[in-house]
């Protein structure tokens, strides 16, 4: 019933965050100054209303990308208590409700008399939310299928005159116990920390990355465990390249100082395993996996999603909901998905400890495609580009065979369709 609960809400927000992919993917690449297309054919200086194109990009962006976590938590809620009409609604709102009160921002009670605090933590109103609006979503929807008064729903529901003391009867106790379960939730998690439930999970492994020794055993598991959660919703918490700053901009220094990357002091950070070659097409090296199922999978409904996200995966952008669509229709895909990486890490360390490819010093424009980040990152150095297209291709073979494995399953199917027929 999890499953298929999970499963109907992100079809039902599929288009959305489809269209709110594209949005950003054009908004990224050429209406930002630092775009990588715009640096290439300096859009910005020819094309009019360039400003406020982007504007309207952005208002486009926020509008949708920006709430969609929201979206989530009220389909997760009507999913979850599919009863009648006006049942659905009151769960649906009571999660919209119960999801703004999870994510109020617990440094509004500090009083600064400097700078305005927000009252709620916008930025997981996008995906970075998502894994906790399916939470309140489903929650939600116990708690109503619980207590609400299901023996009056129907007297309620179809008289022509309703009975307002009858529906607030009805309504009133699951909508009052799941507002204080999750007030009570928040204002816990606000104790801890003022930024959100979601850096409770990510700060003391972040902590804990931050001052790993063993660079490669510490990239594994950082990649193994941000893959996790960003399959759950939880994104954009890990920056890799903030982890080891200072180790980057030593490196920079280099690079700028001797004219070549070759050489930097420290060839081996985690953002040079991960960021450069690990996550090409976005986590989990979705590129191979996109490449793996164009090229051998039957399931029809994979490979749609799959050329819809094409594109935007090309430039390292792509949303949760959209790689967990492709999980949840061929679960056994999600094994690659932390394994690859893992591989891809490992093959990296060989490569800059034996002085194979040079380390990624430079910084670089917004939605830089994944293939081309070790490549321009090391100054254009011919190593890195053939490193990174050895690495997806090692990453498509890795994913076949799950893929085949998905096609037998996808086979089964079709037989037990065609057999009720």
């Amino acid at each position: 019933m999890l499953f298929r609960i999970i499963n109907e809400t992100l079809v039902l927000l599929f288009p959305f965050v489809l269209i709110g992919t594209y949005i950003d993917l054009l908004r990224k690449t050429v209406f930002e100054k630092n775009g990588f297309l715009n640096n290439i054919y300096y859009v910005s200086t020819w094309l009019f209303g360039f400003k406020l194109i982007g504007n309207f990009l952005t208002l486009l962006d926020l509008s949708v990308n920006g709430v969609i976590a929201i979206a989530m938590a009220y389909l997760t809620a009507k999913i979850t208590t599919k009863k009648n009409t006006k049942y659905n609604l009151a769960a649906s709102l009571t999660a919209v409700f119960a999801f703004m009160i999870m994510n109020f921002n617990g440094s509004h009670y500090l009083k600064n008399n400097n700078q305005q605090v927000g009252k709620f933590l916008a930025t997981n109103f996008s995906y970075s939310g998502c894994f906790w609006a399916l939470i309140v979503g489903l929650v939600t929807g116990w708690i109503f299928n619980k207590f609400f008064r299901v023996n009056q729903v129907a007297s309620v529901i179809d008289s022509e005159n309703q009975d307002l003391q009858e529906w607030l009867a009805t309504t009133l106790k699951p909508v009052a116990i799941t507002l204080l379960f999750f007030g009570i939730c928040s204002w816990m998690f606000s104790l801890f920390s003022k930024v959100g439930a979601n850096h409770l999970i990510t700060t003391p492994v972040h902590l804990a990355v931050s001052h790993g020794f063993l660079i490669p055993i510490v990239a594994i598991f950082s990649i193994i465990f941000n893959n996790i959660l960003w399959l759950f919703g939880i994104i954009g918490l890990f920056q890799f390249n903030d982890i080891n700053a200072g180790r980057t901009v030593e490196n920079l220094e280099y690079a700028i100082q001797h004219g070549s990357a070759w050489g930097a002091p420290n060839p081996v950070t985690l953002h040079i395993l991960i960021d450069s070659f690990a996550n090409i097409g976005g986590p989990g090296m979705l590129c191979a996996m996109l490449l793996a199922i164009l090229w051998r999978s039957r399931n029809k409904d994979l490979k749609t999603i799959v050329r819809a996200i094409f594109v935007p995966s090309i430039f390292n952008i792509t949303q949760s909901p959209l790689v967990g669509l492709i999980i949840l229709r061929s679960p056994v895909l999600g094994i690659p998905f932390l394994l690859t990486p893992v591989v891809s890490v490992f093959l990296t360390w060989l490569a800059l400890h034996f002085s194979l490819i040079a380390p990624s010093v430079y910084p670089l424009s917004k939605a830089t495609p994944g293939i081309l980040v070790g490549w321009l990152g090391t100054g254009g150095t011919w190593q890195s580009l053939v490193f990174g297209i050895v690495n997806v291709v090692i990453g498509t073979i890795l994913y076949l065979p799950f893929v085949l494995v998905g096609n037998m399953s996808t086979l089964k199917q079709e037989q037990v369709k065609s057999d009720e027929k």
